[in-house]
């Protein structure tokens, strides 16, 4: 089996364990509570799910949305966004992160958006693998649906954001990780403007012989300035089994290094001692850390 289709079985092989449920609920018995009673409902924060019906793609997507505390109060205030790949997985994680932020002082108030999609009982795998990828290979043929997915973001999710909600358009980022974090970085290359910040979460540097380093070579050959702040890590323990996964990040995480974009604010991480998937909370915590500081007034 090619070193890329072992990465995306790696990326889609995902434990029935890490698969949280849409609604966001956890269960528990209180103390002293009837067996045939129906258990309590824990739901996370000011958490909202809606659904939106692509024209271009003809799928039905749902946003998983977290809206600041204040936000039914403060009629009047406007609200920077973070969106990000995999809101099926890692929506509780990021929300969590977002108010450990908050209490820290290292981030605004913001509204969150995890991508995710309508049905039940969906196998992620698959679906991510076609809209996370910028291109197809031949030991994935189900990949490459990058672009279109890219325009769904910008032509629907966006705009149904942005005509819903409280939205301060100045600024909004985009953050993933592994094929989401490869994504992150193809709409940075391809539409950087279209966010203001990214979060790229070890990333899958390798994928298509490097893609994402011949689409930054590309990009520099016709551009002086990158005026985004992006923030990358890599995990030193990513894959025993497929080693060139930490040097692709290492190679184009130190070829930004050594660009001179202007505008470019730009942040690189090796994660020590820390693995693929488990190093998401430190990679999105310092992410976040890294992106909201000009909005919260530090350097």
């Amino acid at each position: 089996m090619s070193y890329f289709m072992e990465v995306a079985m790696l990326d889609f092989r995902k434990p029935l364990t890490r698969i949280i449920p849409l609604a966001l609920l956890v269960s528990f018995t209180a103390p002293g509570q009837k067996k045939s009673e129906e258990p309590r409902r824990w739901v996370l924060g000011a958490s909202e799910i809606k659904t939106v019906s692509s024209t271009i793609t003809h799928k039905d997507y749902e946003l998983i949305i977290n809206l600041p505390s204040g936000y039914a109060k403060e009629t009047s205030r406007r609200y920077p966004v973070f969106y990000f790949c995999d809101g099926y997985y890692d929506f509780p994680l990021i929300t969590m992160i977002y108010y450990d932020q908050l209490f820290d002082k290292t981030a605004p108030e913001c509204i969150l958006v995890g991508f995710s999609y309508r049905g039940e009982n969906l196998d992620y795998g698959p679906l991510r693998g076609h809209d996370l990828t910028p291109t197809a290979v031949a030991e994935a043929p189900t990949t490459g649906g990058g672009p279109d997915y890219l325009r769904v973001i910008e032509s629907e999710f966006i705009p149904y954001v942005e005509s819903h909600y409280r939205v301060d358009t100045a600024f909004r980022a985009l953050g993933g990780s592994s094929l989401g974090g490869l994504f992150t970085l193809y709409a940075m290359f391809t539409r950087p403007t279209l966010f203001k910040a990214y979060i790229a979460v070890s990333p899958a540097a390798m994928w298509d012989r490097g893609w994402p380093v011949i689409a930054e070579e590309m990009y520099h050959q016709q551009h002086k300035d990158l005026p985004v702040s992006l923030y990358m890590t890599g995990a030193e323990k990513e894959f025993s089994e497929s080693p060139a996964f930490i040097e692709g990040i290492k190679f184009l995480g130190n070829l930004l290094k050594k660009r001179d974009y202007q505008g470019f604010r730009y942040q690189f991480r090796i994660l020590d001692d820390s693995y693929h998937a488990s190093s998401k909370p430190e990679g999105y915590t310092r992410g976040m850390q890294f992106i909201f500081a000009p909005l919260v007034g530090q350097k």
